[in-house]
């Protein structure tokens, strides 16, 4: 699935293109993936020819196209979806379920497991309200994670991909901050003292901000806005890596599954 800064190096290319660009006509929208919002399916495609984008805006793994009137269309890709800025020649993809044609170039959704999401939402409706923290702002302090951490017996793991608490972290860079943070992952949240929290912190921040330098981490799905992969798995410490060296102390990577996910890290330098 594409995590924080897989969508936000989508939302920030796109945001240097679509500002300013009116829809010419919605050329296909699937409603089954029209699954929140205000709007149908039918009733997006009649609304948007005309509208104007202001703004390509970001929380957690969503994207939200602000338009002139400040509505929002709201887009999350799922596990597989590829959102496209393309030459309207161009041929559609198999799976592409959202077509804005922009005159010259179109906006397509490409979503092969029909996981993602599309919805409309009104002016002044809170965008995502459930969601927690995002892990790059300045509300992601030790003080923060010290009170939604305390007297938790869920690991970890679990409480770091809780979207509620912190919003846009996944498998991968929970994984790799925590290897970063020299944290076990099946650890009990209350057990970390304030020290290691400090440093899981500064580790979040650290790895998401490099992943995005690196355009995000491609290993099948994944492509940028333009259709091309990432390079962050070129650099990823522990995730994926099961059986391969530590890059750190040489001992093998391995694997758990912690509630349900499986986890990557090394023994010896993870505690």
């Amino acid at each position: 699935m594409p995590e924080l800064p897989e969508v936000e190096t989508i939302r920030y290319y796109l945001d240097h293109v679509l500002p300013g660009q009116k829809v010419h006509k919605v050329l296909h929208i699937d409603p089954r993936l029209v699954k929140t919002g205000s709007l149908s399916a039918e009733e997006i495609a009649r609304r948007l020819p005309g509208h104007v984008v202001k703004s390509i805006k970001r929380r957690g793994k969503f994207l939200f196209l602000e338009w002139e009137t400040h509505d929002h269309l709201l887009i999350h890709l799922g596990m597989s979806g590829r959102l496209i800025w393309i030459q309207n020649q161009e041929p559609w993809a198999l799976h592409t379920h959202l077509v804005l044609d922009f005159e010259e170039n179109q906006l397509r959704l490409i979503d092969p497991r029909r996981f993602g999401r599309i919805g409309w939402i009104d002016r002044g409706v809170e965008l995502v309200p459930h969601l927690g923290t995002e892990p790059l702002s300045a509300d992601l302090t030790s003080q923060f994670l010290v009170k939604r951490l305390q007297g938790r017996q869920a690991p970890i793991k679990s409480l770091l991909l809780d979207q509620s608490i912190i919003a846009g972290l996944g498998n991968i860079y929970v994984d790799e901050s925590l290897f970063r943070a020299k944290i076990r992952p099946d650890r009990p949240g209350g057990s970390l003292e304030l020290r290691e929290i400090k440093r899981l912190v500064r580790s979040i921040r650290r790895v998401l901000q490099e992943a995005i330098e690196h355009r995000g981490t491609s290993f099948s799905d994944y492509v940028d806005a333009l259709g091309h992969p990432g390079q962050n798995q070129d650099y990823l410490m522990v995730y994926g890596r099961n059986q391969a060296d530590c890059r750190v102390c040489g001992q093998p990577i391995v694997t758990k599954v912690i509630q349900g996910r499986t986890s990557h890290f090394c023994l010896h330098c993870q505690k």
